[in-house]
């Protein structure tokens, strides 16, 4: 899968501009303040249909305009599908094959996108909600089941933590309240933990690659029941509510559940945010993104588009020649970049020279367009 062309009217600092992309790797090079970055968020949205930034996308509009629009033609499986997303002030419009698409969930994952940005480095240091996100969103994309239940869970929770604050507390109807959360966190428990596991022992191989030292880092999973069958799994989950219903209804919310885990990066069996240089940290970041495309191609048998957003600041030429070898060869890759890199044309490689939100130059090849 991959993009071949994109159009964005009014998104950013985009007030109507045509990019048309290779299938392999596509430098977009330009000076900071441009719209490198904005570029990579348009595709990041096509994926999402959220930015990556956590700011409301009206601030995605471009200055004095009501609307923004995305259309992108995507080539999957030989066939090429037309994607739109319109975002106004009233409202959020998404159409696949031109057509309108009723549930965003129908929308979200049919380009699977992940991008790496100089922002995902506060995952270390983040608040647990920070780290949920991440979770959340990834494991999304390779589980339209996980996004369900997902869903499902949040609907009930905020059932069982209105009903805690009236004020004649019905014991059977919180029971039925409670076995619902309890059998959807089964669900997500599972997935989570087993996401978590797959996902490093995949990332595991690119770091060692790329660190070029002896370090291993892992994930620790952090919840709040413990990982076992299923049965067993939901007998723990209702004692846990059984436990905790007075300090609940105390505090007219639902104090314990999957909404507050949160997962520790480790190194060397230490905490990466304090024992990790910043360079480990950002190669462990590294490693998450890319393990998470394999483990993409390996789970849905897609292939996602990767984005780097300004991921050759802090590497020296060594270091970006190396990540540049090591990077999947099979998918559509976007790198943002300061300054021209020295291209290995042994992959197709397009660049674009991106000056205020309009293209300056293109070249495939190293030879101008």
């Amino acid at each position: 899968m991959y993009i071949s062309h994109l159009h964005l009217v009014h998104y950013r600092n985009y007030l109507n501009q045509s990019f048309e992309f290779g299938r392999g790797i596509n430098y977009i090079v330009g000076k900071n303040a441009q719209g490198k970055t904005n570029l990579l968020e348009s595709i990041y949205y096509c994926s999402t249909t959220k930015t990556h930034r956590n700011v409301d996308d009206a601030c995605c509009i471009y200055e004095g305009y009501d609307a923004f629009r995305i259309d992108a033609a995507v080539i999957k499986k030989n066939r090429k599908v037309d994607l739109t997303a319109i975002f106004s002030k009233s409202g959020k419009n998404l159409y696949l094959y031109r057509n309108p698409v009723k549930k965003v969930s129908d929308f979200v994952g049919f380009v699977n996108a992940i991008i790496f940005s100089p922002n995902d480095m506060n995952i270390f240091s983040a608040q647990p909600r920070f780290r949920r996100r991440f979770m959340d969103i990834e494991l999304s994309k390779c589980s339209k089941t996980y996004m369900f239940t997902l869903n499902e869970y949040y609907r009930i929770l905020k059932q069982r933590n209105a009903y805690l604050k009236t004020e004649n507390i019905d014991g059977d109807y919180l029971s039925v309240l409670d076995e619902k959360c309890a059998d959807l966190q089964c669900i997500i428990l599972k997935q989570r933990y087993k996401f978590l596991h797959d996902l490093t022992e995949i990332s595991q191989e690119f770091y060692e690659e790329l660190a070029n030292d002896s370090t291993k880092f892992s994930i620790v999973y952090k919840t709040f029941a413990q990982i076992a069958d299923e049965k067993q799994m939901k007998e723990e989950i209702k004692k846990i509510y059984k436990n905790n219903f007075q300090r609940d209804l105390f505090l007219k919310t639902t104090e314990k559940g999957i909404h507050k885990d949160d997962f520790m990066l480790m190194i060397d069996g230490k905490n990466a945010d304090d024992f990790a240089s910043q360079g480990q940290k950002r190669t462990i970041l590294l490693s998450l993104k890319v393990g998470i495309v394999k483990l993409i191609e390996k789970i849905i048998n897609d292939e996602p588009i990767l984005l780097l957003d300004d991921v050759f600041s802090e590497l020296d030429e060594e270091r970006r020649r190396k990540l540049l070898d090591l990077l999947p060869k099979n998918i559509q890759i976007f790198i943002s970049t300061t300054e021209k890199i020295h291209e290995n044309y042994e992959r197709p490689i397009r660049t674009i020279l991106i000056h205020n939100g309009k293209i300056k130059e293109e070249h495939q090849n190293g030879r101008k367009t």
